[in-house]
């Protein structure tokens, strides 16, 4: 089954106490003595960053779509529709359609947890980028109809401003991912015990996402960023890039964190308890210490990580695994600690 994860609060900045500080304190030099990594090795990209029209199209309308169903919704970006001064009368009418279609068939419903948006918003990405065919084999051929018929519209009206965006987005990250990324990627595979990904993890730009401004699927590696949402941006949308690349290599931690969990009768988000499980709040923590400890001191003093930045930790149990990861987790990237007693020790102080 395809798996797809996002979460992210409010943009609220709730890190305030001394507590981060403390955990995450410029002990880098003493971090780096105590747990030595070895040297980034990788010469294949990390990651491949598209600004592709056919997602850009379908992400548009599944906004618009649920901008028309007239609900707060903290998935939305913009409070306003999309409209153009010069717009004609049939083509106001061939975009209505569109977007009503996918208001009537998609409505509210949660990308980040539908296998056909999933499957949609994965199968749109192996499109041509020329933007003059569309053959998917799997979108279903309604929802393949209404994006041929407002291709023509959004690219006239949309499509350029959007596509500039999408490519300010890319190139404002990609001279970080060369300078910065391999060593934060060695640094979190060392971590989290498992290795990057061989092939490049596809990256998607897309100017609205209808899923809290991402959304990433690990079969195939495909992420999906938005490049109007403002938490994505500089160096909160640096960190998140890493931290959703890392679910592609978070089987270790999250199989030892549900044995330990079991083993000692602790409830660690597992699906049942429709809790989110402490491995996500675990990835969120590890990418922004890691990538705080590579930055130059003066962006280091100014650096707030996104899952404190974006009030991820203030939902539900989260508050909880926030204490235990500034404790027993950052005590094993400090090197005070095992992998193992790590695991042990989080699930204990649960």
């Amino acid at each position: 089954m395809l798996k797809q994860t996002s979460l992210r609060g409010p943009a609220l900045l709730v890190c305030t106490s001394m507590t981060l500080a403390a955990a995450m304190s410029a002990s880098g030099a003493k971090t780096w003595r105590t747990r030595r990594l070895a040297e980034p090795s990788r010469t294949a990209p990390l990651f491949d960053f598209h600004s592709n029209f056919w997602i850009n199209l379908h992400q548009v309308l599944l906004h618009e779509g649920l901008l028309r169903e007239g609900k707060p919704d903290r998935r939305l970006e913009s409070g306003t529709p999309l409209s153009a001064p010069d717009m004609d009368k049939r083509d106001e009418a061939n975009w209505n359609a569109a977007v009503n279609f996918y208001a009537a068939n998609f409505g509210t419903r949660p990308q980040v947890f539908d296998d056909q948006l999933i499957q949609i918003n994965d199968d749109l990405a192996s499109q041509p980028e020329d933007q003059a065919n569309l053959n998917p084999t799997g979108v279903p051929p309604d929802v393949a109809a209404i994006l041929r018929s407002a291709a023509p519209i959004y690219r006239k009206y949309w499509w350029p401003a959007h596509n500039q965006s999408n490519e300010n987005w890319i190139t404002s990250q990609k001279e970080r991912v060369r300078d910065l990324g391999p060593k934060l990627a060695a640094a979190m595979t060392n971590d989290l015990h498992e290795q990057w990904p061989a092939a490049p993890i596809r990256v998607d730009v897309s100017y609205y996402v209808a899923a809290i401004g991402y959304t990433f699927t690990t079969l195939p590696r495909h992420t999906t960023f938005s490049s109007s949402d403002p938490s994505n941006q500089g160096l909160g949308g640096f960190e998140l890039l890493f931290h959703e690349a890392s679910h592609t290599f978070a089987d270790t931690v999250r199989n030892a964190l549900a044995t330990e969990c079991r083993a000692q009768h602790k409830d660690c988000g597992a699906p049942q308890s429709g809790l989110s499980p402490l491995w996500h709040a675990l990835l969120f923590y590890t990418s922004g210490v890691e990538l705080r400890r590579l930055l130059p001191p003066i962006e280091r003093a100014s650096f707030t990580p996104y899952a404190y930045a974006n009030g991820v930790y203030t939902h539900g149990n989260w508050p909880k695994y926030r204490v235990v990861l500034e404790k027993d987790w950052q005590a094993y990237l400090d090197g005070k600690m095992s992998f193992d007693a790590a695991i042990h020790t989080l699930a204990a102080d649960l």
